[in-house]
């Protein structure tokens, strides 16, 4: 029999070994005693707005993504599935809960998601989405979270995504040697499946994406967009790894999205590689540099220099001194502008609740996708 201590920690985020066939009895004993002695004297509310797969191949990635998830509730309280892999091994099957609890913004109440572990080893994966898909909420949105190489052949991805509405992945992961299938595949898993699809390395370019959309709002700036002749974005790794040149393709798989920009020809790009890209616009050619810095203090975009006919220049870059400050520079000959604002990378947490806020289809990105697709060699 559980004791009281027990399912408090449970609901303090300390998970519980429970028997995989008795998940949701466990699920349900857990709420019933939690309403019974309201821990810290608050009183407790279990909500669920919806599920969220999280496919993980460590203990030391699940850790992590628990983390992460448990900040996620206070805005989209979830059921959260986590399934570690691992694929060698004796066939296996575990199980565990737990629950994220926050206090509300508007103060009193705790609102709790819970949260279910499944380890699984060797043949038990063959058959995993047998264990996943009851434990699912009904009528809710599914998102699945995908920390691995997307496998075009892997029979749980594809159960999976047939139950799911959106698969989110973070492509700053993927080996740069491995990117560009792993990318191409992604497109045609979400085209195949129907499901939207985000990527964290994306959402780290929001505010990159809006100071560049910024210079050209208004004229002067807007005289020169369809001038563009020169794109030079600096980068580096953002988990800790080799540069991750995905996150500076995607941003200008953005531009070239936007301003129509074309590959002349696939043979040529695979002749310069994808660190110097020739693209063509309505007005010329487009020269695109990709230089990685691994030696750069900071992780991701660190810079990025746009350059059009007439000397001008637009330049959003990460200060030396400071990588928590970007400096954003327009110089034209009609004139010239400088501002400081204050950038700090986002965590893993605040790029998730961005992917949950969207449900539908991402055109924008999905466009930049298919673009990226192509400047590193693969099929759009």
């Amino acid at each position: 029999m559980t004791s009281r201590s027990e399912y408090r920690a449970m609901l303090d985020g300390e998970p519980r070994h429970v028997d995989v066939s008795a998940i949701d009895h466990e699920l349900g004993q857990l709420w019933n005693a939690a309403r019974e002695d309201t821990p810290h004297g608050q009183p407790l509310v279990r909500a669920c707005v919806l599920n969220l797969v999280v496919y993980v191949t460590s203990d030391e990635r699940a850790e992590h993504v628990g983390q992460v998830i448990a900040q996620v509730a206070g805005r989209h309280p979830h059921r959260a599935i986590v399934v570690v892999a691992q694929p060698g091994g004796d066939s296996r099957l575990d199980a565990s809960i737990a629950a994220h609890c926050l206090v509300s913004p508007e103060g009193g109440r705790r609102v709790c998601a819970e949260q279910v572990t499944l380890h699984a080893s060797g043949r038990a994966l063959e058959e995993l989405h047998g264990s996943v898909l009851p434990l699912l909420v009904s009528d809710l949105p599914v998102y699945l979270w995908w920390q691995d190489l997307p496998d075009a052949y892997s029979h749980l991805l594809h159960e999976l995504l047939e139950a799911s509405d959106r698969l989110v992945v973070d492509s700053a992961d993927y080996p740069s040697d491995r990117a560009a299938a792993a990318l191409a595949n992604l497109r045609r898993l979400s085209q195949s499946h129907d499901v939207g699809l985000g990527d964290l390395n994306w959402t780290r370019l929001n505010h990159w994406r809006e100071f560049i959309a910024q210079f050209f709002d208004a004229p002067p700036g807007r005289d020169y967009l369809e001038r563009l002749s020169r794109v030079e974005v600096e980068i580096a790794s953002v988990h800790d790894q080799e540069p991750d040149l995905t996150e500076g393709l995607l941003l200008v798989g953005w531009l070239a999205s936007r301003l129509d920009w074309r590959v002349p020809d696939d043979d040529h790009l695979g002749d310069g590689g994808p660190l110097d890209i020739g693209l063509i616009s309505g007005a010329g050619s487009v020269a695109v540099d990709l230089a990685p810095d691994p030696a750069h203090p900071g992780e991701g975009v660190h810079s990025v220099r746009l350059r059009a006919g007439d000397g001008a220049r637009f330049e959003v870059s990460r200060k030396r001194e400071d990588e928590a400050c970007v400096q954003i520079i327009a110089e034209m000959p009609e004139g010239s502008n400088s501002r400081v604002v204050h950038l700090q990378p986002p965590p893993d947490a605040a790029l998730l609740i961005d992917e949950l806020d969207r449900l539908e289809h991402d055109a924008v990105f999905e466009e930049a996708l298919a673009h990226a697709v192509r400047f590193l060699g693969g099929r759009a």
